[in-house]
């Protein structure tokens, strides 16, 4: 028997072999929203131009976002975007307010 050695630093490639479930998970809804919006994004009283130069901005600016929180690993901090992310946003909401209530 063989054993293969297995890469714990590094996120397991099980989709096609190339993308991980968390970065599927991430891209997949966002390219599907974003999607939808390129073709369905009606906004009255506007000629068409600008309309589809609203949806195609709409489109890149909220893909090129998805697909940065999806794909950036920062080495600094040896984790994707993604997490550093999250964490931040967990860390702002449990901040606490103190008072000094003098009685």
């Amino acid at each position: 028997m063989i054993i293969v050695p297995v890469d714990l630093t590094g996120e397991q490639k099980t989709v096609m072999a190339y993308f991980s479930v968390r970065q599927v998970l991430i891209v997949l809804p966002a390219l599907a929203v974003t999607f939808g919006m390129l073709l369905k994004l009606n906004i009255p009283f506007l000629s068409f131009g600008w309309i589809l130069l609203i949806r195609v901005l709409l489109f890149l600016i909220i893909n090129a976002i998805t697909f940065s929180l999806a794909f950036i690993k920062l080495p600094s901090r040896d984790q994707y975007l993604s997490h550093t992310v999250l964490f931040k946003i967990q860390f702002w909401l449990s901040q606490k307010k103190y008072t000094n209530i003098q009685l």
